[in-house]
């Protein structure tokens, strides 16, 4: 099957459609989802994502163990007060059959990405992150040989490391003196331009969205079955998007009777998406990049850290919520860091900060009523903290090739480091 057979994509807010690998609608700022040609679910017997290959973009595949662990909660559950809850644990926990290689979900946008767009001849990206994507990326970046350009505030150093050696495929950015993560955004889509390479897409990328889809459809491959409700911690609110994707997909198919409600969550003081969402307002708020930032400085899921997340447009998180009748959450650190300690108690498994707070949104939930008893229920821990990986890998660092303020990042001085960026070769 070609790569065009095998999907379209159609704008959300206009309907066009693109062949692959298209970006943006020509015509609104709406998000270009896949249509694949293959609408039955029928996944295979693989223990990865690409169990789900009719429903991912590239043709090709890969045998890294990359995936979602469903399981039934029995003791967490029972100290909720809840009946029918499972765990999706997308991190690195070999116990449970769980082998992310870098300890998150976002392993899944990563390799489905290069091989989409290597099928494309692209043959190298830029893109931006605060933390688990640079992993992600770069892992993915050296097992296929693969070059990617990855800019990085300087707050996300300590958290750049792969468990396998580096190579010069990977070329890391560091923007000293900076922890924002639109910054890097706003860079990576400028050095893209300056050297001829191709912007990896963020949420707009179909690879991305439909890699992060496949831990809703691990749960129906399961169940047979949509859950009543979905917990999930967001940032840019990628993978919520991802996962009211995959839910519309299974309903096609025959899968479910109705769409999960999205439950987002949110680390306080920095809830953007909860304030526009819960107050009905704007996006961006009137308080200015420097008190974003002041709050940011303040979380500890710093990878949740996203101030221009797709909110707002034509398919983004506002339209996930509405469609679901969702609900969204302000966490605390500390009501997080209690929520992973009575979760780590009783299901025997670290969590990271990001998946504390999805954890400890429900508990406000279910506490509150708005989960019922006997509610089929999915929450997400879409990565662990790297204990595990340290014990079972040495976790090695990347060195950057460019070191910068981002005032300084000019067209020029990426002409004059452009030999540090691609490949001359």
């Amino acid at each position: 099957m070609s790569v065009k057979r095998k999907l379209q994509l159609e704008c959300v807010g206009c309907q066009t459609t693109y062949e692959t690998p298209q970006l943006h609608c020509n015509l609104c700022a709406g998000l270009l989802r896949s249509r694949y040609a293959l609408t039955d679910f029928q996944p295979t017997d693989r223990t990865n994502l690409f169990a789900f290959q009719d429903w991912l973009p590239p043709i090709g595949s890969s045998d890294l163990p990359i995936g979602t662990r469903i399981i039934r909660s029995d003791r967490f559950a029972r100290e909720l007060g809840l009946r029918n809850l499972s765990i999706a644990f997308s991190g690195y926990a070999p116990e449970i059959g769980a082998g992310n290689p870098t300890g998150s979900f976002k392993d899944f946008e990563a390799t489905p990405t290069v091989l989409y767009y290597r099928e494309h001849k692209i043959e190298s990206l830029v893109l931006a992150s605060a933390g688990n994507t640079a992993r992600a990326f770069a892992y993915a970046s050296v097992q296929n040989e693969f070059p990617v350009i990855i800019v990085i505030p300087e707050g996300a150093v300590e958290r750049l490391w792969i468990p396998c050696k580096p190579t010069d495929a990977v070329r890391l950015v560091v923007l000293e003196d900076c922890d924002d993560y639109a910054t890097a955004i706003q860079i990576a889509g400028l050095i893209g331009h300056v050297v001829g390479v191709a912007n990896e897409g963020g949420a707009r990328n179909v690879a991305r969205r439909d890699g992060m889809s496949t831990a809703m459809l691990e749960y129906a491959k399961q169940v047979r079955e949509l859950p009543a409700h979905y917990f999930q911690a967001i940032g840019s609110g990628t993978g919520a998007i991802a996962t009211w994707e995959a839910s519309e997909r299974l309903l096609v198919a025959g899968i479910g009777t109705r769409l999960p409600q999205l439950h987002l969550s949110q680390n306080a003081p920095f809830t953007p998406v909860h304030n526009a969402w819960t107050f009905d307002q704007s996006i961006e708020p009137d308080m200015g990049v420097a008190r974003q930032l002041q709050q940011i400085g303040q979380i500890d899921a710093l990878v949740l850290a996203n101030r221009t997340p797709p909110y707002a447009i034509p398919g983004g998180v506002h339209d996930a919520l509405a469609a679901t009748a969702g609900s969204t959450y302000a966490v605390t650190n500390g009501e997080a860091r209690a929520a992973a300690a009575m979760f780590t108690k009783a299901e025997n498994l670290s969590i990271g900060p990001a998946a504390a707070v999805a954890t400890a949104s429900l508990i406000q939930a279910a506490a509150g009523g708005r989960v019922g008893v006997d509610d089929p229920i999915l929450l997400h821990i879409t990565g662990n903290n790297d204990l595990l990986l340290k014990r079972d890998f040495p976790l090695h660092k990347i060195p950057p090739v460019w070191h910068v303020r981002p005032e300084d990042v000019t067209e020029a001085s990426i002409r004059d480091n452009c030999g540090r960026l691609v490949d001359s070769r």
